[in-house]
């Protein structure tokens, strides 16, 4: 039983220095703890909402998405962070739309891309370095050409 109390105080202890994700709290937990013990720490924190998929994702979303993709930064909940489909779904039609040609053109400041100015080659590596962080060839491409 005294195994169960130091559990729910280490799942208490890692939410208080930042919000997780329930797959984190119970990967952190499950380095010390039995997977029934870890079970009930993370049932009592839930039952206090403590933790909170839907709003963990609200909050990234919302976060991330002032310099990343729409895309990445579903990628990174889903894989990364352990959020479902069905809580990142819910999340994103709650999330305000970004406006990923803002972002591009952010991205173009801070690289000092000028698509008139700069050569083919350029370009290119810009191009690949936006489309890694998951932004759609349309949206870049219309800001090429602007």
């Amino acid at each position: 039983m005294d195994e169960i109390k130091r559990a729910k105080h280490r799942a208490l202890y890692l939410l208080e220095r930042c919000d997780r994700t329930e797959q984190e709290l119970r990967t952190k937990l499950s380095r010390n703890y039995e997977p029934e013990i870890v079970e009930e720490a993370i049932r009592y924190v839930k039952q206090y909402d403590y933790i909170n998929d839907k709003r963990y994702a609200l909050n990234y979303l919302k976060s991330r998405g002032q310099v990343k993709s729409r895309r990445q930064v579903e990628q990174e909940l889903l894989y990364k962070k352990g959020i479902s489909r069905d809580i990142l779904e819910e999340a994103s039609q709650e999330a305000q739309p970004q406006d990923e040609r803002l972002l591009i053109r952010r991205w173009m400041e801070k690289k000092k891309i000028c698509p008139q100015v700069a050569t083919q080659e350029e370009l290119r590596k810009f191009y690949l370095f936006l489309m890694r962080r998951g932004f759609q060839s349309e949206d870049i491409l219309s800001e090429f050409h602007e």
